[in-house]
């Protein structure tokens, strides 16, 4: 029992810290565009955020679907995992592709797509074209962090993306401010960040006890599907997640133009760190559960699940707690003209979307727990339900009713829809067997 529990804070929280380390890679830009180029900047970053969804959905797919099969494998005391790593890492090169052209050559087009204006296309089109051409590292990143950490070295895939988002923190700061760069600074220091990340991680190739080695093989297709399959409740969780920033900020843009984007934009921003958190414990569970799993552990696999939610509850109550009390004080972070009408949007938005990640937590561990077992349909399921499947149509009728707060009011209810079907499916899996 105390053995599990060690494992879990290890694991749970090397995981959340590299989670972390990725989302503030936003975050930063955010911090340092708000104040270094306005509102117009963050808006401009919320409106190219849907990209950054996609790019990080397709990492996490590769990353996390390769990773389950290779700790799979390897607690079978098999040695075919190796052939996941590689052709993972050489799909990724492939699908940047054609992200680096549509971002390079028509920058503009996929701006207007998102719902740009013409106030904001020169920024939102710089910011993308730079930030566009580091594609393989940030998929390769997600990659390379979530396969080590499956690999018994999740301190050493820690370290990486901290380092990272040091970096990012300091040359934003750097590009933005003393070189006076501006979106072009802030996309360059963010798309530096995942090379060191991956520079720090392949010190983990030296180790004796490394089991991941690049293969230079033909596409193996059954591989490819597994990885797929597996991962694809990653990526439509991601992927949601880009379509909802593109639906919320047409709806928010309709409703108070491009304040309210920039508004929205700290609330987004922050909300993705927080996601980070959740997702942190969800991923380091995986490599635990998996390995269970391919054992037929299946009771310890119940004691980290048990684990997993009380911890994200914890976390829960004192996120809101703090957003509750100082809603003033985060947004002054983002608002150094100290635009009155960004504080009332952004401090009411806060205090209601943010009580919906009591009920986003658990059911982002569940996903991973369906996952880590290979019950591929069952976090298909949630993922496609955490989508666009409820939210969107609630974001539209609750607008109608409520305005903007029908908009915050949007996330917490269809996050707590979607629980209350994980525990009907749970019972009923439960009388079945």
């Amino acid at each position: 029992m105390m053995n599990i529990k060690k494992m879990f804070l290890k694991y749970a929280s090397l995981s959340m810290m590299s989670m972390i380390g990725m989302s503030c890679y936003i975050l930063a830009d955010t911090l340092f565009i708000a104040n270094g180029v306005g509102p117009l900047g963050l808006t401009s970053l919320n409106l190219v955020l849907p990209i950054y969804n996609l790019i990080f959905g397709i990492g996490l797919m590769l990353g996390v679907g390769g990773a389950t099969r290779f700790s799979i494998l390897q607690s079978q005391n098999k040695n075919e995992g190796e052939h996941y790593f590689s052709q993972t890492l050489s799909i990724a090169i492939f699908i940047s592709i054609p992200f680096i052209i549509l971002g390079l050559c028509f920058p503009e087009k996929v701006v207007s797509w998102m719902g740009g204006n013409q106030e904001v296309m020169p920024i939102a089109a710089e910011y993308l074209r730079t930030f566009i051409i580091f594609t393989p590292f940030f998929i390769g990143n997600y990659i390379v962090v979530t396969f080590v950490r499956n690999d018994h070295d999740p301190t050493l895939a820690s370290i990486a993306m901290l380092a990272g988002t040091l970096f990012n923190i300091v040359f934003d700061y750097v590009f933005i401010f003393p070189c006076h760069l501006g979106m072009f600074g802030a996309a360059l220091a963010t798309g530096c960040s995942p090379i060191l990340s991956i520079l720090i991680c392949s010190f983990h190739f030296r180790k004796r006890d490394n089991h991941l080695k690049f293969i230079r093989q033909n596409l193996n297709y059954h591989d490819l599907f597994e990885t797929i399959q597996v991962g694809i409740p990653s990526f439509v969780s991601e992927l949601s997640s880009g379509i909802v920033t593109y639906v919320f900020n047409m709806v928010v843009f309709r409703l108070g133009g491009n304040i309210a984007i920039a508004s929205y934009g700290i609330i987004c921003n922050l909300a993705i760190v927080v996601i980070s958190l959740y997702n942190g414990i969800a991923q380091g569970i995986q490599p635990l559960m998996s390995q269970c799993f391919g054992r037929r552990d299946l009771r310890s696999i119940q004691q980290y699940l048990h684990y997993a939610i009380i911890f994200s509850l914890i976390i829960s109550c004192l996120i809101y707690g703090f957003v509750y009390l100082c809603p003033d004080m985060i947004i002054s972070f983002f608002n150094n003209e100290g635009n009155l009408q960004m504080i009332e949007i952004a401090k009411t938005g806060l205090i209601i979307y943010f009580s919906g990640f009591f009920f986003a937590g658990m059911n982002m561990i569940y996903v991973s727990y369906f996952t880590s077992i290979q019950e591929v349909k069952s976090s298909f399921l949630i993922s496609i339900l955490r989508g666009g499947l409820i939210i969107i149509p609630l974001v539209f009728l609750l607008s109608i009713f409520y305005s903007l707060i029908g908009v915050w009011l949007s996330y917490p209810v269809s996050e707590c829809f979607v629980f209350i079907c994980i525990v009907i499916f749970m019972k009923h899996k439960q009388s079945i067997n």
